[in-house]
This record gives structure tokens, C-alpha cells and sequence, in this order.
């Protein structure tokens, strides 16, 4: 039974991550050699992202019996988005104020034209939301915009009439199982692409062009880790009412592919399944929370990106007051949620930062550097928010389908999580 649980294949795609730290740094070669087998299993799943999204939001929101049923699950996950995603600001932001006085040796971080950033206007991010051209914006893996896009085609159907509407939900659902298959058939080599991908990124790596950032190596540190080990499991403890550190070793495999990919959107599909599979969570929940997470619930970046542009400002020499901090909260928020519409975004987004506090561009190779090493746990942390809301959420709507039956009188909540028309 030991050896069972041994092989399984969130456990062996851990040992496996394991394997690919110490080859990164005792077989160099070796691992930037077979770097590509790790490229192969990211292809492999981002191949199937954009499948994934626009059927899963679509039969999400197509399912619900009635639209009041779908502002109860949107607004739960807009809360809960805005709630984690302020208090990881805010997190970062006191890790910042309670740096010291210290300065890395600025003349190691150049090579990088600051006049290459392109400015960003809030009505440019907002309007980067919305797909002028659903095809164009499907071909170029634009998530944002297939997510509405799909929400809006799944309103739609809602309208339609009963025959017309199953025959959609039924093609969607046959397309869904199809995906999934895939899927699991992706997941078979995990571990494999994982230790390439985690060999290659340690060996690549050069740990003396990181010597003089010491402090903010370790304010991002514990601002991650208070986050992660504190304010997450108290929404899950608090919130959702179970164990949280279970929970999270019970979903590592999605936690360790974000870490190794540092991509939120190619971790989607394994954090579907390891909600689903191990924690028992409805495709109704993981097909709406998990692709609005995916793209708007960014707790790992905005607590990042918070810290690292008032660093950048002690070293430029800017006193901020309690005004321009609250400014750059508010600038955070509204561009860690909003850069997944924008090629780059990123990097706009802290150039513009930068730009509105009168800190010199030229810093912002000291952001590219430190980026280069915390992108993949901060993508961690923003999977580790999203599996935890859609827990919390899933709470929350099964509990509302017990307590409320006169609602849906001609439903039936499916032993897969999904309100079905009642046949008797």
C-alpha cells in the first residue's frame, strides 16, 4: 500500500523536482542537455490551455439553472479575488517599509534600454480585456479575452431554448471529457518534464549577478511565506472550514508544475485535476474560479510587484509618504489582475510604476534580474490563491444547493457538481 502511494504521480513528479534541483547544480551540462525534454511537456500543455478554458468557463456558466444562480458564484470569486489580493499587497508593502538602509552595487545591473518600455493607460489595460477579434485572440492564446468571451457565449445559451441549449452543453460536455483524456495522457511524463525544466533553470542560473540583493531576497522571502503559511490557510481554516496545510500537500502537484513552468495558465490543467481528484472540488467551481483566477488573481505578483518598486525607490533616493504608498497600492492591484491582457505586461507595468513615481528607468534592470529568479515561486503563489479560493467557493455553493432546494425545484445537483434539469 506504501509502495502504491509512493508512485503515484503528484509524489513522483515531487521526487522528481527534487532530482532536478541537485542535477542543476552538480551536472551543469547534463541538464541544460535535456532542458528540452522539459520545453516538450510545456508544449505539450499549453497545447491544450486554450481548449481547456473557453469549454470549461462556457459550460460553467451555461449550466447554472438561472442567472441569480451565476452572480452568487461570480461575486464569491470576485470577493475573494480582491480580498487576498489586498491583504498580499499589503503584506509586501510592510515587508518593504521594514527593509534597512541597504544598496547593491547598481553599476552590476546594465545593459537594459529603459526607453524601450511602452507607457500603459488604465484605458488601454481595461480595453485589453475585451477580444475585437474572438479568432485572433483564440490564435494568439490571449486568456483574458477568450475568458470573457466565453462568460459571454455562456450567458447566451443560458437564453436560448431548452433543445437548442442541451444540444450545446452536450457537444461542450463530450469536448470536455475529450480534453481531459488528453490531458491525463500529458501528465503521464510530469515528472520527466519537470526535473528538465527545474535542472535547466538551476544550471542556467548565475548565483554571483544576484550578490548585493540580499535584503530583498529576504523580504520577498518572508512576505511569500507569511502569505502562504498564514493568510491563505486562514481563509481556508477560517473560510472554508478545512485543514489548510493538508490541503496544500494534497494539491503539491499543481504547485510544483507552477514552479517549474512559471506559467499560471500551463499549470491550469493540473490544478483542475488535483482539485477535482483529491480534494473532490465540482468542475462547476473549477471550470468558472480556476480560468478567472488563472488571469485576474495575481496574490504572488501583487505582493512582489509592491515590494520591488518601493526598493527601487530607496534606492533611488524617493521618501515615499503615506499618500504615495496608498498610490502605488492602488496601482498594484488594478496591474497585477490586468497584465495577463498585455503582451510584456509585466515589465510595462513596473515601467509605468516607475515613470508615475519619478524613479529612474534605468532601475529597471535591477527588476529584470531579480524577476529571472523569483517569476517561478511568485507563479506558485498565485496557483496557491487560486486553489484555495475555488475550495473556499465550492464550500460555499454546495452549501447554498442544500440549504436553498425551493430554488431549484427542477434541478438536481449531479454527483459531478453540475445543477442537471430534474427528469421525475
Amino acid at each position: 500500500m506504501n509502495t502504491k502511494r509512493l508512485f503515484r504521480l503528484d509524489n513522483l513528479t515531487f521526487i522528481a523536482a527534487l532530482l532536478g534541483l541537485a542535477a542543476g547544480f552538480w551536472l551543469p551540462e547534463f541538464s541544460i542537455r535535456v532542458g528540452f525534454l522539459g520545453d516538450i511537456f510545456l508544449t505539450l500543455l499549453r497545447m491544450m490551455i486554450i481548449p481547456l478554458i473557453l469549454v470549461s468557463v462556457f459550460l460553467a456558466v451555461a449550466k447554472q439553472s438561472a442567472q441569480g444562480e451565476l452572480s452568487k458564484i461570480g461575486y464569491k470569486t470576485l470577493g475573494y479575488f480582491i480580498s487576498t489580493s489586498a491583504l498580499a499587497c499589503l503584506t509586501g508593502m510592510l515587508a518593504a517599509n521594514l527593509l534597512p538602509d541597504a544598496a547593491p552595487a547598481v553599476t552590476a545591473f546594465k545593459g537594459y534600454d529603459a526607453s524601450k518600455i511602452e507607457s500603459v493607460s488604465y484605458e488601454q489595460l481595461i480595453l485589453s480585456f475585451f477580444p475585437s477579434n474572438p479568432v485572433k485572440a483564440l490564435a494568439n492564446g490571449e486568456i483574458i479575452q477568450i475568458v470573457i468571451f466565453s462568460i459571454l457565449m455562456g450567458l447566451a445559451c443560458i437564453r436560448l431554448e431548452a433543445k437548442k441549449r442541451d444540444l450545446l452543453i452536450n457537444i461542450s460536455d463530450a469536448g470536455h471529457d475529450l480534453i481531459m483524456t488528453v490531458i491525463q495522457w500529458v501528465l503521464v511524463i510530469a515528472p520527466l518534464g519537470i526535473f528538465s525544466l527545474v535542472a535547466a533553470t538551476i544550471a542556467k542560473t548565475d548565483a554571483g549577478s544576484l550578490s548585493g540583493l540580499g535584503w530583498l531576497f529576504a523580504a520577498i522571502g518572508v512576505a511569500a511565506a507569511t502569505h502562504c503559511l498564514i493568510t491563505l490557510p486562514a481563509f481556508g481554516f477560517i473560510m472554508g472550514r478545512f485543514h489548510p496545510y493538508k490541503f496544500i500537500w494534497n494539491v503539491k502537484e499543481a504547485l510544483l508544475v507552477a514552479l517549474a513552468t512559471a506559467s499560471s495558465s500551463a499549470t491550469l490543467p493540473v490544478s483542475t485535476r488535483v482539485l477535482e481528484e483529491n480534494e473532490k472540488v465540482s468542475p462547476k467551481t473549477t471550470g468558472f474560479v480556476l480560468p478567472l483566477g488563472a488571469t485576474l488573481n495575481m496574490d504572488g505578483s501583487a505582493l512582489y510587484q509592491v515590494l520591488v518598486v518601493l526598493f527601487l525607490g530607496r534606492l533611488a533616493g524617493v521618501d515615499f509618504s503615506i499618500g504615495q504608498q496608498f498610490l502605488v497600492f492602488i496601482f498594484v492591484m488594478l496591474s497585477s489582475s490586468g497584465t495577463a491582457g498585455i503582451p510584456g505586461g509585466g515589465l510595462m507595468m513596473m515601467g509605468a510604476m516607475l515613470q508615475m513615481l519619478g524613479i529612474p528607468l534605468e532601475l529597471i534592470g535591477i527588476y529584470l534580474l531579480v524577476d529571472r529568479f523569483w517569476d517561478p515561486p511568485i507563479t506558485a503563489i498565485n496557483v496557491m490563491g487560486d486553489l484555495f479560493g475555488t475550495k473556499i467557493i465550492d464550500r460555499f455553493i454546495k452549501a447554498d444547493a442544500v440549504k436553498s432546494p425551493v430554488n431549484h425545484t427542477s434541478d438536481i445537483l449531479t454527483s459531478n457538481g453540475y445543477l442537471e434539469p430534474n427528469k421525475t
